[in-house]
């Protein structure tokens, strides 16, 4: 069962988390956390530098949407005079203005020394045939790739990056790696890829080097000289996306999204999430650490603090491992492993714990007191295997009764009565065999055949000695009980009975007999014999116990309560299908007499 435990809430934990739809949007949001407030401060990218247009110089320029073309144009040859590495335009050219200044700027492009890249719409993007027709004419000869941002379904985050789009046509970042060069950007990579997000030095201070576009031509050279210049606007509400960085509440530009899938190709970085591989190793080992938590046994108050404590331990150790620059590790899917181990496990033996209390309480036919139905299940690791009790040898007291005179009452009482009689019977013998703490293990006809001492074996000679005293006890009570039965049966025109009683102390192997579809708790050995024996013997007994019950108990059970009960020897007698003569005794019920310890008495 812990195999299959492990093995099934890991792939539970897997899948569910990838397939369904809040899990999965519960991990993207642990992860977004876990990049805005704990990823370690890192310098600024060296490579890359971000040219802004805000509000500020959209106030003095002549034309603001579409973005004065004769601005760009200047500011291409700019960037270009100050040794930038390449240009990228994170401006859509849809719309005309003057054909002087569009035709300038086409012209500054075309003819710059270093590479200038433009961008484009894919076919989902919301343009007219008109804005597509002229977009078209304007990037005609012009270096470009599309800026279309991959925006989760589930809450229009930006997490992802797709380096080409359905057409092939790579994306902006991706061209512009392509043509500015580097090691490790020269080639466009092929499948969409996790944004490893560019950590800041500080809190106050950009992932990218960030220069307003009308203060380019007043910087030190070096501070742009070799840099890919990544040109954009920084309006509120325009260009603006939710990523990970935005948990504190503020956009994304989109420029500046750009650029940090531009800084992760040049640099060759893939994401910091925890591979496949060890994820799922993480999740094999936190089930199976939740299955050996539950299958502790530990009782539920304390099982589920340990389980929360477990938990928040698990995501703090996380957290704490990427702010140490170690992989990000999504927590959902080992977070259900290890509640669903523990969850999965409690179940089993909760289920398992109930199946064997049935199984026990059937096998002993519930006739039990309540205080023995608890010890029986309080000890039950010491008797149970498998589901059933194991055999076991054990020192007990076998109680054995018949009604005299079964056959007058049959041929006296019709079916149905019989049975009602007999129920009546049986049901008030077995209320004192279980007040007594015995228990009833069959009917066999009108017999009763009881154990006291079973199945939780006796260690100590006075636990035994307490069994037996508590078996003739209550065969007393049978009879004092069946006096008051005879009184209402003789008042409803029923006959009188009496009963007869063997019980025999002595070793015995005891344990379960039979299959699933029955299953019986056994006795076997001499002691369970010897007890049948004597209840014969008591038919040759002339005296009674009581008035309506002859109680006959063998040397080892008399050992154990002489002083505490009267009796009389019945002498040695050799019992049928024994060959040792068996040494017997009448026990006699002195009711309202206090019977003491033959020292007490003097004898």
């Amino acid at each position: 069962m812990g195999l299959a435990a492990v093995v099934g809430v890991s792939a539970a934990a897997l899948g569910l988390t990838r397939l369904v739809p809040p899990l999965r949007s519960a991990d993207e949001s642990f992860r977004d956390l876990a990049i805005a407030y704990f990823t370690p401060p890192a310098p600024q990218h060296p490579g890359i530098v971000l040219v802004t247009l805000g509000e500020d110089l959209f106030a003095t320029l002549a034309c603001r949407s579409p973005v004065d073309r004769g601005f760009l144009a200047d500011l291409v040859g700019t960037l270009e005079a100050a040794g930038v590495r390449a240009i990228g335009l994170d401006i859509l050219f849809d719309q005309p203005t003057l054909p002087a200044l569009d035709e300038r700027l086409r012209q500054r492009i075309q003819r710059a020394t270093v590479p200038v890249v433009a961008i484009t719409a894919l076919g989902d993007t919301a343009l007219t045939e008109e804005q597509r027709r002229y977009l078209g004419r304007f990037l005609d000869g012009i270096p470009h790739g599309h800026a279309n941002l991959a925006k989760d379904r589930l809450d229009g985050t930006v997490r992802w990056h797709v380096p080409r789009g359905p057409d092939g046509l790579p994306s902006f970042p991706a061209r512009l790696a392509q043509l500015a060069g580097g090691a490790a950007g020269e080639e466009v990579p092929a499948e969409p890829f996790r944004i490893d997000w560019h950590a800041r030095p500080s809190p106050d201070s950009p992932p990218f080097p960030t220069y307003p576009a009308d203060m380019v031509g007043l910087l030190p050279r070096g501070w742009l000289a070799g840099r890919i210049a990544v040109v954009g606007t920084v309006l509120v509400g325009v260009d603006q996306h939710r990523t990970p960085l935005s948990v504190a509440g503020l956009s994304t530009p989109g420029v500046e999204i750009q650029a940090h899938a531009l800084a992760q190709i040049l640099d060759g970085r893939t994401s910091r999430d925890l591979s496949d591989g060890w994820v799922v190793a993480l999740v094999l080992a936190l089930s199976a650490a939740g299955v050996a938590l539950a299958a502790a046994g530990w009782p539920v108050w304390l099982l589920v603090p340990a389980s929360l404590l477990g938990l928040l331990g698990l995501w703090a150790a996380a957290l704490a491992l990427f702010a140490q620059g170690g992989p990000l590790v999504a927590m959902m899917a080992p977070s259900a492993a290890w509640l669903g181990g523990i969850a999965v496990m409690t179940a089993h033996l909760s289920l398992k714990e109930r199946t064997d209390r049935r199984s026990l309480m059937q096998l002993f036919a519930n006739h039990v007191s309540q205080p023995v139905a608890d010890e029986i299940w309080r000890e039950r690791a010491t008797f149970l295997a498998g589901g059933r009790p194991r055999p076991q040898e054990l020192t007990a007291t076998v109680f054995f009764s018949d009604i005299e005179g079964f056959t007058t009452v049959c041929e006296a009482l019709e079916p149905e009565p019989l049975i009602l009689w007999l129920e009546g019977y049986l049901d008030a013998m077995v209320r004192v065999v279980a007040a007594h703490d015995g228990i009833v293990l069959r009917f066999i006809g009108d017999a009763i055949l009881a154990v006291f001492g079973a199945p939780v074996a006796r260690t100590t000679q006075a636990e035994i000695d307490a069994d037996a005293e508590r078996a003739v006890r209550c065969a007393i009570q049978m009879g004092r009980e069946l006096r008051e039965l005879n009184k209402r049966w003789q008042a409803e025109g029923l006959p009188a009975i009496g009963i007869r009683v063997g019980i025999h102390t002595g070793p015995l192997v005891a344990g379960s007999l039979g299959g699933l579809r029955h299953m019986e708790y056994s006795l076997l050995g001499d002691t369970a014999n010897t007890a049948a024996r004597l209840e014969a013997l008591g038919k040759t007994v002339d005296m009674r116990s009581s008035p309506h019950c002859r109680i006959v108990i063998g040397e080892p059970t008399w050992t154990a309560v002489q002083g505490t009960v009267a009796g009389l020897p019945v002498g040695e007698m050799a019992l049928k299908g024994k060959r040792k003569a068996v040494r017997a005794w009448l026990v006699l019920d002195r009711e309202g007499e206090e019977v003491r310890p033959a020292a007490e008495a003097g004898e």
